[in-house]
């Protein structure tokens, strides 16, 4: 009976499932959608007026005032409202800067999500090298196996020495350690894109033995696609930010109102009852007032000065690393090619030729372990060649994607 476990277990996730997984799951980025949430709930509060202001007292009212006769007594109950009617041009900076600080946010998400791409696409590449790897590293424990069975045939009709075989089970376990190892590699890179995808540590799967390819399409287009990097947009939007901080600070320098009604209830019903109406403005460009909003204006201004430096790094910091990448891919994917067509088939035929002499008694068993050694270190530095390709190739994914 098939269980959800064993189901899991024979799963096949492709890079792109696995991104897929990390991106809808990520509680990290589960973060971030929310926080985008609660800075869009605060734009539908950004119009509010302050609250309004209800007061009750006595006016022009005597202390001995209740001692005398109700018919006497001065002074009235006052009973005031007072409403402050900010400057709608105040109430449309403050809404513009709130929506500011969603986008700001929007773009620190896709930022986080370009690392962990990044990341995903660096363990899983290095998943796929480690299991390419013990490809080999099995094709050569067999190979080694069998020659040592063979040397030990050889042993019992004085063909072959005992050291020999020594020799040949030493490798034995050293390519055993390396397929321990290899193995350990695969298991912790799983746990890490499982982590990633926010699934159980040790939930097991199989990952597809595509090859992937640099293409270089991009050279007319660098300084554009830097641009357009998450990260350059996120300076990009808090740059905004700061010029609609500056709008909002500058509404400060202009006038709000007030309006304050005042009705008194005479205690004397004899006589009339009376009110008042007031209406008030503030007078924010009075020098002792427009001293704090004109600093943080000039503030702000540095800041904005300070982030467009910022950006302008960024942008030639990445235009550099994705023509040093670029240049890197390409002779690296030039290096495997050779290994591919020349160094590994020119060493399989050697080893293979020399195992054949050794079959038929014209080789000594040392110059066939040496053609073995030889081949095997070639397999390992294709592997290690190859694995670091793809650590370029992630770190490149990274610096080209939004």
């Amino acid at each position: 009976m098939l269980t959800a476990s064993s189901l899991m277990a024979q799963e096949t996730l492709t890079l792109d499932a696995v991104l897929s997984r990390i991106k809808s799951d990520n509680p990290g980025l589960k973060m971030y959608q929310e926080t985008i949430k609660s800075k869009d709930a605060l734009v539908d509060g950004a119009s509010a007026w302050m609250a309004p202001m209800l007061g009750v007292g006595t006016f022009m009212t005597p202390y001995n005032n209740f001692a005398k006769p109700s018919a006497q007594q001065d002074g009235s109950l006052m009973l005031v409202a007072e409403q402050k009617i900010p400057n709608p041009s105040k109430i449309r900076a403050n809404r513009a800067f709130l929506q500011q600080q969603s986008s700001i946010t929007q773009q620190a998400y896709a930022d986080n999500f370009n690392e962990l791409r990044a990341l995903a696409r660096s363990t899983y590449f290095e998943i796929s090298t480690e299991a390419r790897g013990l490809i080999f590293l099995h094709k050569n424990l067999t190979t080694l196996q069998n020659l040592k069975k063979l040397a030990e045939i050889r042993y019992t009709y004085n063909q072959a020495g005992l050291s020999q075989i020594y020799a040949m089970e030493a490798k034995i376990y050293e390519t055993k350690n390396k397929v321990t190892a290899a193995d350990a590699k695969i298991k912790i890179g799983k746990i890490k894109l499982n982590a990633l995808m926010n699934i159980p540590k040790d939930n097991d799967f199989s990952i597809d033995t595509v090859k992937y390819i640099f293409q270089k399409d991009l050279e007319d287009n660098v300084s554009n696609l830097a641009e357009s990097r998450s990260s350059v947009k996120m300076v990009d939007a808090q740059i905004k930010s700061l010029g609609l901080e500056n709008r909002l600070i500058a509404a400060d320098g202009k006038p709000e109102f007030s309006i304050q009604f005042n009705h008194m209830q005479t205690y004397n019903s004899d006589r009339t009852n009376q009110f008042s109406l007031m209406a008030g403005v503030t007078i924010p460009i009075a020098p002792w007032a427009a001293k704090s909003y004109k600093a943080k204006l000039k503030s702000n201004e540095f800041d904005a000065s300070s982030m467009a430096y910022q950006k302008e790094n960024m942008i030639n910091n990445l235009i550099g690393m994705i023509k040093t990448q670029e240049t890197q891919l390409t002779q690296i994917e030039k290096e495997l090619n050779v290994y591919d067509d020349k160094i590994l088939p020119s060493m399989t035929k050697s080893y293979e030729t020399l195992l054949l002499t050794y079959q038929e008694n014209k080789a000594n068993i040392i110059d066939v372990l040496n053609a073995w050694k030889d081949l095997n270190d070639s397999q390992l530095d294709y592997i290690s060649l190859l694995n670091k390709y793809y650590q370029n190739f992630a770190e490149y994914e990274k610096n080209v994607e939004r």
